[in-house]
Protein backbone atom coordinates (compact mmCIF):
# COMPACT_ATOMS: atom_id res chain seq x y z
CA UNK A 1 0.00 0.00 0.00
CA UNK A 2 2.63 2.31 0.82
CA UNK A 3 4.67 1.57 -2.24
CA UNK A 4 1.61 2.52 -4.32
CA UNK A 5 1.37 6.02 -2.34
CA UNK A 6 4.76 6.78 -3.42
CA UNK A 7 4.49 5.73 -6.92
CA UNK A 8 1.08 7.78 -7.23
CA UNK A 9 2.37 10.55 -5.46
CA UNK A 10 5.85 10.91 -7.75
CA UNK A 11 3.58 10.40 -11.22
CA UNK A 12 1.41 13.26 -9.49
CA UNK A 13 4.12 15.97 -9.48
CA UNK A 14 5.87 14.95 -12.91
CA UNK A 15 1.87 15.53 -14.48
CA UNK A 16 1.53 18.38 -12.12
CA UNK A 17 5.11 20.10 -12.98
CA UNK A 18 4.91 18.72 -16.44
CA UNK A 19 1.37 19.99 -18.00
CA UNK A 20 2.29 23.61 -16.05
CA UNK A 21 4.70 24.09 -18.86
CA UNK A 22 1.65 24.08 -21.17
CA UNK A 23 -0.55 26.28 -19.12
CA UNK A 24 2.82 29.16 -18.98
CA UNK A 25 3.51 28.70 -22.54
CA UNK A 26 -0.41 29.21 -23.60
CA UNK A 27 -0.64 32.57 -21.34
CA UNK A 28 2.18 33.88 -22.67
CA UNK A 29 0.18 34.73 -25.53
CA UNK A 30 -0.35 38.62 -25.82
CA UNK A 31 -4.15 38.68 -25.60
CA UNK A 32 -3.99 36.60 -22.44
CA UNK A 33 -1.76 38.55 -20.42
CA UNK A 34 -4.44 40.35 -18.35
CA UNK A 35 -5.54 36.76 -17.12
CA UNK A 36 -2.01 35.43 -16.71
CA UNK A 37 -1.71 35.69 -13.33
CA UNK A 38 -5.35 34.67 -11.93
CA UNK A 39 -4.48 31.32 -14.51
CA UNK A 40 -1.49 30.42 -12.90
CA UNK A 41 -2.25 30.84 -9.70
CA UNK A 42 -5.72 28.66 -9.56
CA UNK A 43 -3.47 25.97 -11.93
CA UNK A 44 -1.82 25.44 -8.37
CA UNK A 45 -4.89 27.09 -6.08
CA UNK A 46 -6.21 23.21 -7.19
CA UNK A 47 -3.33 21.46 -6.04
CA UNK A 48 -3.50 23.10 -2.22
CA UNK A 49 -7.13 22.22 -1.81
CA UNK A 50 -6.90 18.97 -2.63
CA UNK A 51 -3.71 18.39 -0.08
CA UNK A 52 -6.07 20.33 2.78
CA UNK A 53 -8.95 18.48 1.54
CA UNK A 54 -7.31 15.05 2.21
CA UNK A 55 -5.51 15.76 4.93
CA UNK A 56 -8.55 17.56 6.99
CA UNK A 57 -11.16 14.73 5.30
CA UNK A 58 -8.50 12.09 6.13
CA UNK A 59 -8.31 13.43 10.24
CA UNK A 60 -11.97 13.47 10.56
CA UNK A 61 -13.05 10.50 8.83
CA UNK A 62 -10.31 8.73 11.12
CA UNK A 63 -11.16 10.08 14.36
CA UNK A 64 -14.45 8.86 14.03
CA UNK A 65 -15.65 6.09 15.82
CA UNK A 66 -17.68 4.19 12.96
CA UNK A 67 -17.85 0.70 11.29
CA UNK A 68 -14.77 0.12 9.63
CA UNK A 69 -16.34 -0.13 6.17
CA UNK A 70 -18.26 3.05 6.67
CA UNK A 71 -14.60 4.45 7.15
CA UNK A 72 -13.66 2.85 3.60
CA UNK A 73 -16.49 4.11 1.77
CA UNK A 74 -15.39 7.98 3.36
CA UNK A 75 -12.28 7.08 1.61
CA UNK A 76 -13.53 7.37 -1.66
CA UNK A 77 -14.29 10.83 -1.75
CA UNK A 78 -10.75 11.51 -1.62
CA UNK A 79 -10.09 9.41 -4.65
CA UNK A 80 -12.62 11.11 -6.13
CA UNK A 81 -11.27 14.73 -5.67
CA UNK A 82 -7.24 13.18 -6.56
CA UNK A 83 -8.97 12.25 -9.48
CA UNK A 84 -10.71 15.80 -10.62
CA UNK A 85 -7.48 17.39 -10.43
CA UNK A 86 -5.00 14.21 -11.52
CA UNK A 87 -6.87 13.27 -14.89
CA UNK A 88 -7.20 16.51 -16.51
CA UNK A 89 -3.36 17.78 -15.86
CA UNK A 90 -2.43 14.02 -16.78
CA UNK A 91 -4.16 14.76 -20.17
CA UNK A 92 -2.77 17.87 -20.36
CA UNK A 93 0.57 16.77 -19.98
CA UNK A 94 0.44 13.97 -23.19
CA UNK A 95 -0.22 17.00 -24.91
CA UNK A 96 2.22 19.34 -23.55
CA UNK A 97 5.00 16.20 -24.68
CA UNK A 98 3.58 15.97 -28.23
CA UNK A 99 4.27 19.71 -28.51
CA UNK A 100 7.97 19.41 -26.83
CA UNK A 101 8.17 16.16 -29.55
CA UNK A 102 7.03 18.65 -32.08
CA UNK A 103 9.68 21.08 -31.14
CA UNK A 104 12.27 18.39 -31.23
CA UNK A 105 12.04 17.02 -34.45
CA UNK A 106 11.46 20.79 -35.99
CA UNK A 107 14.40 21.86 -34.18
CA UNK A 108 16.47 18.53 -35.85
CA UNK A 109 14.83 19.29 -38.84
CA UNK A 110 16.19 23.05 -39.16
CA UNK A 111 19.81 21.89 -37.99
CA UNK A 112 19.89 19.22 -40.20
CA UNK A 113 18.28 19.47 -43.38
CA UNK A 114 19.11 23.02 -43.78
CA UNK A 115 15.79 23.93 -45.85
CA UNK A 116 15.21 27.07 -47.86
CA UNK A 117 14.11 30.01 -46.37
CA UNK A 118 10.63 29.74 -47.03
CA UNK A 119 10.39 26.48 -45.53
CA UNK A 120 12.30 27.37 -42.43
CA UNK A 121 10.11 30.28 -42.02
CA UNK A 122 6.52 27.71 -42.23
CA UNK A 123 8.64 25.44 -39.55
CA UNK A 124 9.48 28.09 -37.18
CA UNK A 125 6.54 29.26 -37.24
CA UNK A 126 4.92 25.92 -36.31
CA UNK A 127 7.38 25.19 -33.79
CA UNK A 128 6.13 28.56 -31.97
CA UNK A 129 2.53 27.96 -32.09
CA UNK A 130 0.61 26.72 -29.64
CA UNK A 131 -2.39 24.72 -31.00
CA UNK A 132 -1.54 21.31 -29.46
CA UNK A 133 -1.58 23.11 -26.27
CA UNK A 134 -4.83 24.58 -26.19
CA UNK A 135 -6.14 21.28 -28.06
CA UNK A 136 -4.82 19.88 -24.47
CA UNK A 137 -6.52 22.22 -22.83
CA UNK A 138 -9.97 21.61 -24.15
CA UNK A 139 -9.63 18.16 -23.49
CA UNK A 140 -8.41 18.59 -19.74
CA UNK A 141 -11.08 20.59 -19.03
CA UNK A 142 -13.69 18.22 -21.15
CA UNK A 143 -12.13 15.56 -19.06
CA UNK A 144 -12.67 17.88 -15.78
CA UNK A 145 -16.02 17.68 -16.58
CA UNK A 146 -16.55 14.25 -17.98
CA UNK A 147 -15.38 13.11 -14.49
CA UNK A 148 -17.33 15.70 -12.33
CA UNK A 149 -20.65 14.58 -13.90
CA UNK A 150 -19.70 10.76 -12.78
CA UNK A 151 -19.51 11.41 -9.58
CA UNK A 152 -22.17 13.83 -9.06
CA UNK A 153 -24.78 11.88 -11.78
CA UNK A 154 -22.93 8.75 -13.13
CA UNK A 155 -23.26 6.54 -10.49
CA UNK A 156 -26.96 6.31 -9.89
CA UNK A 157 -27.98 6.46 -13.73
CA UNK A 158 -28.62 3.23 -14.28
CA UNK A 159 -29.15 1.77 -17.49
CA UNK A 160 -31.30 -1.55 -18.41
CA UNK A 161 -29.46 -3.32 -21.04
CA UNK A 162 -31.91 -5.56 -23.38
CA UNK A 163 -29.89 -8.49 -24.98
CA UNK A 164 -31.44 -11.81 -26.68
CA UNK A 165 -28.74 -14.36 -26.78
CA UNK A 166 -29.98 -17.60 -29.59
CA UNK A 167 -29.25 -21.33 -28.48
CA UNK A 168 -29.74 -23.74 -31.13
CA UNK A 169 -29.44 -26.25 -28.64
CA UNK A 170 -31.77 -24.22 -25.94
CA UNK A 171 -34.43 -26.36 -24.90
CA UNK A 172 -38.14 -25.15 -26.35
CA UNK A 173 -39.57 -24.34 -23.05
CA UNK A 174 -37.11 -21.81 -22.54
CA UNK A 175 -37.37 -20.07 -25.36
CA UNK A 176 -38.15 -16.75 -24.46
CA UNK A 177 -36.80 -17.26 -21.12
CA UNK A 178 -36.45 -13.79 -19.74
CA UNK A 179 -33.53 -13.39 -16.97
CA UNK A 180 -32.03 -10.43 -15.02
CA UNK A 181 -28.36 -10.32 -14.56
CA UNK A 182 -26.54 -7.59 -12.04
CA UNK A 183 -23.52 -8.02 -10.91
CA UNK A 184 -20.69 -5.81 -8.10
CA UNK A 185 -23.72 -3.92 -6.27
CA UNK A 186 -21.02 -3.20 -3.82
CA UNK A 187 -23.81 -2.36 -1.17
CA UNK A 188 -21.50 -1.15 0.87
CA UNK A 189 -20.90 1.86 -0.86
CA UNK A 190 -24.43 3.27 -0.78
CA UNK A 191 -25.09 5.99 1.62
CA UNK A 192 -28.65 5.83 1.44
CA UNK A 193 -31.06 3.52 0.12
CA UNK A 194 -32.90 5.12 -2.17
CA UNK A 195 -30.67 4.90 -5.33
CA UNK A 196 -30.78 1.12 -4.80
CA UNK A 197 -34.73 1.03 -4.10
CA UNK A 198 -35.25 2.49 -7.65
CA UNK A 199 -32.66 0.40 -9.37
CA UNK A 200 -34.60 -2.83 -8.08
CA UNK A 201 -37.73 -1.24 -8.96
CA UNK A 202 -36.28 -1.32 -12.48
CA UNK A 203 -35.70 -4.67 -12.21
CA UNK A 204 -38.86 -5.18 -10.92
CA UNK A 205 -40.81 -3.52 -13.64
CA UNK A 206 -39.14 -6.11 -16.43
CA UNK A 207 -41.02 -9.00 -14.74
CA UNK A 208 -38.20 -11.40 -15.29
CA UNK A 209 -38.26 -14.81 -14.88
CA UNK A 210 -35.27 -15.41 -12.65
CA UNK A 211 -32.62 -13.13 -11.40
CA UNK A 212 -28.82 -13.50 -10.74
CA UNK A 213 -26.24 -11.57 -9.36
CA UNK A 214 -22.64 -12.53 -10.64
CA UNK A 215 -20.87 -11.68 -6.73
CA UNK A 216 -19.37 -8.81 -4.94
CA UNK A 217 -22.67 -7.93 -3.16
CA UNK A 218 -20.80 -6.11 -0.47
CA UNK A 219 -17.14 -4.08 -0.19
CA UNK A 220 -15.98 -5.61 3.01
CA UNK A 221 -18.93 -7.70 5.23
CA UNK A 222 -22.16 -8.89 5.18
CA UNK A 223 -23.13 -5.72 7.82
CA UNK A 224 -23.28 -3.59 4.81
CA UNK A 225 -26.03 -5.76 3.23
CA UNK A 226 -29.15 -5.76 5.78
CA UNK A 227 -30.03 -2.11 5.21
CA UNK A 228 -31.25 -3.73 1.55
CA UNK A 229 -32.89 -6.93 2.55
CA UNK A 230 -36.16 -5.69 2.64
CA UNK A 231 -35.76 -3.77 -0.68
CA UNK A 232 -33.95 -7.02 -2.59
CA UNK A 233 -36.70 -9.31 -0.99
CA UNK A 234 -39.66 -7.18 -2.95
CA UNK A 235 -38.07 -9.25 -6.24
CA UNK A 236 -40.42 -12.43 -6.60
CA UNK A 237 -39.38 -13.99 -10.26
CA UNK A 238 -40.96 -17.33 -10.78
CA UNK A 239 -38.05 -19.04 -11.44
CA UNK A 240 -35.93 -17.96 -8.54
CA UNK A 241 -33.09 -15.63 -8.14
CA UNK A 242 -29.85 -17.42 -7.78
CA UNK A 243 -26.41 -15.11 -6.31
CA UNK A 244 -22.74 -16.16 -6.50
CA UNK A 245 -19.93 -14.76 -4.48
CA UNK A 246 -16.88 -12.62 -5.61
CA UNK A 247 -13.89 -11.36 -4.09
CA UNK A 248 -14.52 -8.71 -1.97
CA UNK A 249 -17.42 -11.15 -0.77
CA UNK A 250 -14.63 -13.24 0.32
CA UNK A 251 -12.46 -10.97 2.02
CA UNK A 252 -9.99 -9.77 -0.20
CA UNK A 253 -10.29 -6.55 1.25
CA UNK A 254 -11.72 -7.37 4.44
CA UNK A 255 -8.41 -6.32 6.62
CA UNK A 256 -7.45 -3.50 3.73
CA UNK A 257 -5.61 -6.32 0.90
CA UNK A 258 -5.11 -9.58 2.91
CA UNK A 259 -7.35 -12.45 3.51
CA UNK A 260 -7.87 -13.27 7.03
CA UNK A 261 -10.28 -15.71 8.02
CA UNK A 262 -12.97 -14.63 6.29
CA UNK A 263 -15.54 -17.75 6.63
CA UNK A 264 -17.91 -16.51 9.28
CA UNK A 265 -18.50 -13.62 6.96
CA UNK A 266 -19.04 -15.39 4.29
CA UNK A 267 -21.94 -17.18 6.08
CA UNK A 268 -23.14 -14.51 7.84
CA UNK A 269 -23.43 -12.84 3.65
CA UNK A 270 -25.58 -15.99 2.64
CA UNK A 271 -27.97 -15.44 5.10
CA UNK A 272 -28.83 -12.23 4.36
CA UNK A 273 -28.66 -12.95 0.54
CA UNK A 274 -31.10 -15.93 1.71
CA UNK A 275 -33.61 -13.31 3.29
CA UNK A 276 -33.37 -11.63 0.38
CA UNK A 277 -34.30 -14.37 -1.42
CA UNK A 278 -31.10 -15.40 -3.18
CA UNK A 279 -29.75 -18.35 -3.51
CA UNK A 280 -26.07 -18.51 -3.10
CA UNK A 281 -24.36 -21.15 -5.16
CA UNK A 282 -21.11 -21.73 -3.71
CA UNK A 283 -19.51 -24.32 -6.13
CA UNK A 284 -22.69 -25.98 -6.75
CA UNK A 285 -25.72 -25.97 -9.07
CA UNK A 286 -29.34 -26.46 -9.31
CA UNK A 287 -31.85 -27.12 -12.11
CA UNK A 288 -34.79 -25.22 -13.30
CA UNK A 289 -37.87 -26.70 -14.97
CA UNK A 290 -40.31 -25.95 -17.04
CA UNK A 291 -42.72 -28.23 -18.34
CA UNK A 292 -40.81 -31.97 -19.10
CA UNK A 293 -37.57 -29.34 -20.47
CA UNK A 294 -35.02 -28.15 -18.03
CA UNK A 295 -31.28 -26.07 -17.80
CA UNK A 296 -28.76 -26.27 -14.97
CA UNK A 297 -28.03 -23.25 -13.22
CA UNK A 298 -24.00 -24.03 -11.92
CA UNK A 299 -22.24 -21.51 -9.58
CA UNK A 300 -18.28 -20.92 -8.17
CA UNK A 301 -17.06 -18.87 -5.92
CA UNK A 302 -14.35 -16.38 -7.02
CA UNK A 303 -11.75 -18.02 -9.55
CA UNK A 304 -8.96 -14.50 -10.96
CA UNK A 305 -5.90 -14.49 -11.32
CA UNK A 306 -3.54 -13.44 -9.08
CA UNK A 307 -3.39 -11.22 -6.75
CA UNK A 308 -7.11 -12.46 -6.35
CA UNK A 309 -7.51 -15.59 -4.91
CA UNK A 310 -9.48 -18.99 -6.70
CA UNK A 311 -11.48 -19.95 -4.56
CA UNK A 312 -14.22 -21.67 -7.29
CA UNK A 313 -13.96 -25.47 -8.66
CA UNK A 314 -15.52 -25.59 -11.95
CA UNK A 315 -15.77 -29.39 -11.51
CA UNK A 316 -17.65 -29.47 -7.74
CA UNK A 317 -20.05 -27.07 -8.90
CA UNK A 318 -21.04 -29.00 -12.23
CA UNK A 319 -21.44 -32.38 -9.64
CA UNK A 320 -20.66 -34.97 -12.18
CA UNK A 321 -23.31 -33.01 -14.89
CA UNK A 322 -21.06 -31.63 -17.39
CA UNK A 323 -22.81 -33.07 -20.27
CA UNK A 324 -26.17 -32.13 -19.10
CA UNK A 325 -27.44 -30.14 -22.33
CA UNK A 326 -27.84 -26.70 -21.41
CA UNK A 327 -25.85 -24.65 -18.61
CA UNK A 328 -25.58 -21.63 -17.41
CA UNK A 329 -22.57 -20.14 -15.65
CA UNK A 330 -22.43 -17.86 -12.82
CA UNK A 331 -18.99 -16.91 -12.36
CA UNK A 332 -17.86 -13.61 -10.52
CA UNK A 333 -14.43 -12.85 -12.28
CA UNK A 334 -14.68 -12.92 -16.29
CA UNK A 335 -11.12 -13.99 -16.65
CA UNK A 336 -12.37 -17.02 -15.45
CA UNK A 337 -14.52 -17.73 -18.28
CA UNK A 338 -11.00 -17.82 -20.72
CA UNK A 339 -8.79 -20.05 -18.25
CA UNK A 340 -10.87 -22.52 -17.66
CA UNK A 341 -14.62 -22.65 -18.94
CA UNK A 342 -13.24 -22.07 -22.83
CA UNK A 343 -11.01 -24.81 -22.72
CA UNK A 344 -12.66 -27.27 -20.18
CA UNK A 345 -16.91 -28.81 -20.22
CA UNK A 346 -19.26 -27.23 -22.59
CA UNK A 347 -21.24 -24.54 -21.43
CA UNK A 348 -23.72 -22.87 -22.87
CA UNK A 349 -23.64 -19.16 -21.20
CA UNK A 350 -21.43 -17.76 -18.55
CA UNK A 351 -22.25 -14.73 -16.86
CA UNK A 352 -19.81 -12.69 -14.94
CA UNK A 353 -18.96 -8.88 -13.51
CA UNK A 354 -15.68 -7.49 -12.00
CA UNK A 355 -14.32 -5.07 -14.38
CA UNK A 356 -17.01 -2.12 -13.26
CA UNK A 357 -16.01 -1.02 -17.13
CA UNK A 358 -13.22 0.34 -14.57
CA UNK A 359 -16.38 3.24 -13.99
CA UNK A 360 -14.43 5.37 -16.37
CA UNK A 361 -14.98 5.56 -20.42
CA UNK A 362 -17.23 5.91 -23.01
CA UNK A 363 -20.69 4.26 -23.88
CA UNK A 364 -23.29 4.12 -25.80
CA UNK A 365 -25.23 2.18 -28.12
CA UNK A 366 -22.78 2.61 -30.94
CA UNK A 367 -19.23 2.33 -29.01
CA UNK A 368 -17.97 1.00 -25.68
CA UNK A 369 -14.29 1.96 -24.53
CA UNK A 370 -12.22 1.74 -21.59
CA UNK A 371 -8.92 1.21 -20.44
CA UNK A 372 -9.65 -1.64 -18.33
CA UNK A 373 -9.85 -3.39 -21.80
CA UNK A 374 -6.33 -3.71 -21.30
CA UNK A 375 -6.05 -5.54 -18.48
CA UNK A 376 -9.54 -7.53 -19.06
CA UNK A 377 -10.17 -8.32 -22.41
CA UNK A 378 -13.90 -9.60 -22.06
CA UNK A 379 -15.02 -6.86 -20.16
CA UNK A 380 -18.08 -5.67 -21.37
CA UNK A 381 -21.34 -7.27 -23.02
CA UNK A 382 -21.04 -10.48 -25.60
CA UNK A 383 -18.27 -12.79 -27.01
CA UNK A 384 -18.49 -15.70 -28.45
CA UNK A 385 -16.09 -18.88 -28.64
CA UNK A 386 -17.16 -21.77 -30.58
CA UNK A 387 -20.56 -22.54 -29.55
CA UNK A 388 -19.55 -21.12 -26.15
CA UNK A 389 -20.82 -17.60 -24.94
CA UNK A 390 -20.05 -15.41 -22.10
CA UNK A 391 -21.83 -11.64 -21.18
CA UNK A 392 -20.00 -9.33 -18.66
CA UNK A 393 -22.44 -6.88 -16.66
CA UNK A 394 -20.40 -3.50 -16.15
CA UNK A 395 -21.83 -3.47 -12.17
CA UNK A 396 -24.94 -1.92 -10.30
CA UNK A 397 -23.19 -0.10 -7.67
CA UNK A 398 -18.97 1.56 -7.88
CA UNK A 399 -15.92 1.12 -5.86
CA UNK A 400 -13.00 3.57 -4.69
CA UNK A 401 -13.71 5.90 -7.26
CA UNK A 402 -17.20 7.61 -5.89
CA UNK A 403 -18.73 7.93 -9.57
CA UNK A 404 -18.87 6.30 -13.27
CA UNK A 405 -17.97 8.89 -15.97
CA UNK A 406 -19.57 7.77 -19.18
CA UNK A 407 -19.78 3.87 -18.04
CA UNK A 408 -23.47 3.79 -16.16
CA UNK A 409 -24.01 1.18 -14.00
CA UNK A 410 -26.13 -1.91 -15.49
CA UNK A 411 -28.67 -3.87 -15.79
CA UNK A 412 -29.07 -6.39 -18.18
CA UNK A 413 -32.42 -8.04 -19.40
CA UNK A 414 -31.10 -11.53 -20.90
CA UNK A 415 -33.94 -13.01 -23.15
CA UNK A 416 -33.11 -16.37 -24.45
CA UNK A 417 -33.67 -17.41 -27.72
CA UNK A 418 -33.84 -20.28 -29.33
CA UNK A 419 -32.17 -21.04 -32.70
CA UNK A 420 -29.35 -18.56 -34.61
CA UNK A 421 -29.36 -14.83 -34.83
CA UNK A 422 -30.99 -13.31 -37.33
CA UNK A 423 -28.14 -11.56 -39.77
Amino acid sequence: MTERLILLAVLYIVADVYAYRGVFRIMQAEKLQSIRKYALVLYWLADVLLIVFALVYGFIITRDQVDVYITYRRFFWIIGAFMLVLLPKAALMIFVLLNDLKNVFITGWLKWMKPKESCMQRLQKTRQGIGLLIAGLVVSGWLFLHTFLGIVHGRFAFEVVNQDIYFKNLPAAFHGFRLVHISDTHLGSFVRTEPVNRGVGLIEALQPDMVVLTGDMVNNHAGEAEKFITIFNRLQPPKGMFAVLGNHDLGDYRTWGTIQKPEPDIEALVRVQQQMGFTTLLNEHRFVRIGNDSIMIAGVKNWGKPPFQQFGDLNKALGGYSDFPFIILLSHDTSHWRAEVVPGPDIDLTLSGHTHGMQFGFHNRWFSWSPIKWLYPEWNGLYREGQEQLYVNRGFGFLSFPGRAGMPPEITLITLKRGTKPD
